[in-house]
């Protein structure tokens, strides 16, 4: 088998560019080893990038400014990034454990690798899979601690797609575990489950209409049978109407079959982020918030049975209640305003310029992951945890996490001359300097931090 090269030309952008939106060949994606397998999620990030950033000058273009806020948007790649690091550099695959042993020693069938009927069958069940794991991250409430830093942003737009939670890699492989007993390959299993993910993130948008304003007759076929955004506007919205519906991925059949479809209303805004919305700007706060307050409800159930069921049923849930709490309790948020986010354009671009450089450190040592090893894998991860706390302390103005700042900014030197963070010592000589020179900036940066935060706590007494 050749390498993956033969499939994914570097130098073919058309072939990327498919990739994301779920449209290679079949012959495409036939490999029948993880190394000539070709890794989409790495080949199509360049394009998503420019969907972000296109998906953002239309919603400027058509004055919707408020929900371009840019903070926000690199707060999501920079989560999302840190979650990939956990899976790169951390678990390298371990979720794939058990499906790789189901496969080998308990599968009913054996499909093969290089076959259209392949394809397609893996299509269709990688979608079913993820439908239901995603309907069961809002019926749970251990999962949707795991899947709620997804549902917390205030705005709606493809880089909300890289919001996942760190914790998720722990509960999301057991979901697609019947795939191995049906036989397929893990290369193909792999393969489609990146472009799901992919075509599922195209449809985190605000900015396009129904389809059938786009494409008249043909449009309402494509919205029959596929999730468009404004499928997933829907599922997105803590408007009454919207709460736990429409989780396809790439086939919204499933909603219609299980009864979990919702048209979208064009009459009504809708608006974005869960039904207990807080201020959601701490990258790792964002990870571990949802598991306190699930440790809290469990705390505060009164008998084994109630505690038993906090953690079985629906995030929703109370003593005497159904299992997905009572719809009458879910509060009207139509109107709720978004938390403002007031800083001035410098100490943005400080943050922005950090975020950007621990995204670009996490992409560069996941091209790397095979040759460096484990542990320095396990170096780099720290660090981005560590960046994820102090940069989240600055986006949040929270007193408590500025101290990690000037810490960061100090060990990120021997990182970068000591250890290869970048492949390219230029790189890494030009991240050194930054941080060097950020050192020297920090007591205007924290003084500004401290500004901010007086003002966010005289807010919240007014």
């Amino acid at each position: 088998m050749a390498a993956n090269t033969t499939f994914f030309p570097p130098a073919d952008p058309n072939v990327r560019l498919r990739a994301m939106f779920y449209a290679l060949t079949p012959q495409e994606t036939y490999a029948e080893h993880f190394q000539d397998m070709p890794d989409v999620a790495y080949i199509s990030r360049p394009f998503f990038f420019l969907w972000v950033l296109l998906d953002l000058l239309m919603l400027l273009a058509i004055g919707e400014k408020k929900d371009a806020r840019l903070h926000h948007v690199f707060i999501n790649f920079t989560v999302g990034h840190i979650t990939e690091a956990g899976g790169r550099f951390v678990s390298k695959g371990l979720e794939l454990t058990a499906y790789l042993w189901i496969y080998h020693h308990h599968r009913l069938s054996s499909q093969p690798f290089d076959s259209v009927s392949t394809y397609v069958l893996c299509l269709i069940g990688v979608d079913l899979c993820t439908y239901w794991w995603h309907r069961m991250t809002h019926e749970n409430s251990v999962l949707w601690a795991a899947h709620q830093l997804h549902h917390s942003c205030e705005d709606l737009n493809p880089s909300v797609a890289a919001r996942i939670s760190l914790s998720m890699l722990a509960f999301k492989w057991v979901f697609y575990l019947p795939l191995a007993f049906l036989g397929l390959p893990p290369t193909v299993y792999v393969i489609h489950s990146q472009m799901n993910f992919y075509y599922g993130a195209l449809g985190h948008s605000r900015v396009w209409p129904k389809m059938q304003k786009i494409l008249p007759g043909l449009g309402h076929i494509i919205e029959f049978f596929f999730v468009t955004p404004s499928h997933h506007r829907v599922h997105h919205a803590s408007n009454k109407y919207c709460i736990d519906k429409n989780y396809g991925s790439l086939l919204i059949i499933w909603d219609r079959m299980f009864g979990t479809f919702e048209e979208e209303r064009e009459g009504e805004e809708l608006v974005y982020g869960v039904i207990d919305q807080k201020e959601a700007t701490h990258i790792i706060g964002l990870q571990l918030d949802p598991w306190w307050t699930l440790w809290d409800r469990f705390s505060a159930a009164k008998t084994p049975g109630d505690k038993l069921r906090t953690l079985m049923y629906g995030p929703g849930w109370s003593s005497g209640q159904p299992r997905l709490g009572n719809p009458e309790d879910i509060p009207d948020v139509r109107g709720r305003q978004k938390h403002p986010f007031e800083a001035p354009v410098w100490f943005s671009l400080y943050l922005l310029l950090h975020c950007s450089l621990v995204v670009a450190g996490i992409t560069d040592m996941a091209t790397r992951m095979r040759a460096v090893g484990r542990g320095l894998g396990l170096v780099h991860f720290l660090y981005v945890v560590l960046a994820g706390t102090s940069l989240g302390g600055l986006l949040s103005s929270h007193r408590g996490s500025l101290r990690f700042e000037p810490v960061r900014l100090l060990l990120s030197l021997p990182l970068c001359l000591l250890l290869p963070v970048f492949a390219s010592r230029s790189l890494a000589t030009c991240l050194a300097l930054t941080n060097a020179a950020s050192l020297l900036l920090w007591p205007l940066v924290r003084t500004q931090a401290l500004k901010m935060a007086d003002k966010k706590e005289g807010r919240k007494t007014e």
